[in-house]
């Protein structure tokens, strides 16, 4: 997979981090996503990209994360219901601000992004495709990690 591609990626997720939730966030190094069942993340947003590349983006955390950064939204909540369907919102959002921007980085390219799932429980699961590989940069926060997932393949001949 080309690092012009992924590059994208990792960018629009520093700053978004930084700009909407004052969340200093580091990248670690790049690892190719192996076939194991068994993970860290609580919460996926995941979504579908087609068009001059084709594949999924999927942005993955840790509850205790994505509770600190609804904390730092400011948004209040009166039920657990209603917080649970925040984060959900929140997640997606971020799944598709984050593939929105980078897309936007991508000189050249024609990409067009699907609506953004989320998936929540321990050890979810996600379906990548066999076929392609699945590129992972992880992020280390104070509050804790995420990791942004690209899975694309070149539909350029």
């Amino acid at each position: 997979m080309d690092a012009k591609i992924i590059n994208p990626f990792l960018s629009a997720a520093l700053d978004i981090f930084g700009s909407m939730f004052s969340i200093e966030a580091k990248p670690g190094k790049p690892y190719l996503l192996g076939r194991e069942l068994m993970h860290r993340w609580d919460l996926s947003g995941i979504l579908g990209v087609t068009g001059d590349y084709s594949g999924i983006v999927g942005f993955r955390l840790t509850r205790i994360l994505a509770d600190k950064m609804l904390q730092r939204s400011g948004i209040f909540t009166e039920s657990e219901k209603e917080r649970q369907e925040l984060l959900y919102e929140m997640v997606g959002e971020m799944t598709n601000i984050i593939a929105g921007n980078a897309s936007s980085l991508i000189d050249h390219v024609s990409i067009e992004i699907s609506p953004p799932a989320v998936i929540m429980g321990e050890h979810h699961e996600i379906a990548w495709p066999r076929a392609i590989p699945v590129i992972c940069i992880p992020f280390a926060t104070a509050t804790g990690p995420f990791e942004v997932a690209v899975c694309f393949k070149s539909n350029i001949s």
